[in-house]
């Protein structure tokens, strides 16, 4: 391996003994590209340890945390240690498809996109299902817009970034759990646009304990998602009460209503919600009109920015 590769990948990992071998595997099985893997295990408390301490590939390196300190932050300590200038990441429950590595980062050949965001194979409780990007690329502007408003999927197994901006802005926010890899784009988008990718490089697994099943922690984590951006309660309310509204049924559909009578509560008195149901119902329905016919690829391509009525 050169002293400088060409691209680090990070993989983070908690308690996750079971399937981090699959993980390591998948990125050490990249064709077509001069790969380091920083391995940055969170204090886990499981067999994880003596397991990593086993590897003995060069291009292998391992961090482990003195603490526990949540997704965001130990992501951080792997985007420290990178020696490239080009970083991709990825959860200990997922895996790289081979040209995984080789796709995004010639994808960055283009100067003015700081990140790439690639399609993937996401398994439910059922059958996998396709998670597909569309084929663009996005000006800063539109990139930025687009990831307020949700326009395409964003998880951090499925991003490249350049560690330059990424540092710039400070990394993942550490005070978040979810939407973590979302916010980190929103401030990247001031340093550059986006190259999205349609072909599927990376597989999504589904587990029971995976952090984005458990719907009870959606709206705690959406609040301090806001509390990180707080446009949504003041230039785009129409765009926060949206997700607001999303939340709560999503407290419906699972049945809890402690979780939702809580999160009402919540979103109500931090204004991402008012009293009035026939609004929020009409404000609901024309975000929906407009996030379904904006997600193609020439509806982004095309995207400079918010509706004025929406400001």
């Amino acid at each position: 391996m050169n002293d400088r590769p060409d691209i680090s990948v990070v993989l983070t990992s908690y308690n996750r003994r079971h399937i981090l071998p699959r993980a390591i595997a998948s990125v050490l099985a990249q064709t077509g590209v001069d790969f380091e893997l920083i391995i940055v295990d969170d204090a886990s408390t499981d067999d994880s340890s003596r397991y990593l301490a086993t590897l003995n590939d060069p291009r292998v390196n391992v961090i482990v945390s003195a603490c526990n300190v949540g997704p965001s932050a130990v992501r951080n300590l792997g985007l420290a240690a990178a020696r490239a200038d080009v970083v991709s990441f990825l959860d200990s429950d997922d895996v790289y498809r081979p040209q995984r590595l080789a796709v995004c980062l010639a994808a960055l050949a283009d100067p003015d996109v700081v990140c790439v965001l690639s399609s993937s194979l996401t398994a439910t409780r059922d059958t996998p299902r396709e998670a597909r990007m569309p084929e663009v690329t996005l000006a800063a502007p539109a990139f930025e817009w687009a990831l307020i408003c949700d326009l395409f999927p964003v998880e951090s197994s499925g991003m490249t970034v350049r560690r330059g901006p990424a540092l710039a802005v400070g990394g993942f926010c550490p005070e978040l759990r979810f939407s973590e890899d979302r916010e980190l784009l929103i401030r990247m988008s001031r340093h550059g646009g986006a190259r999205l990718l349609s072909e599927v490089l990376w597989e999504k697994s589904w587990s029971v304990d995976g952090l984005s099943n458990d719907w009870s922690k959606h709206g705690p984590g959406f609040l301090k998602y806001v509390a990180q951006r707080p446009e949504y309660v003041t230039r785009y309310r129409r765009l926060g009460a949206y997700f607001a509204v999303k939340v709560l049924v999503r407290d419906l559909r699972a049945r809890s209503l402690r979780a939702f009578r809580r999160d009402l509560r919540a979103f109500w008195s931090t204004g991402l919600i008012g009293l009035n149901p026939w609004r929020l119902l009409r404000d609901h329905r024309e975000v929906g009109r407009y996030r379904r016919s904006m997600c193609g690829a020439e509806a982004l391509a095309a995207i400079t920015g918010p509706p004025q009525a929406w400001q």
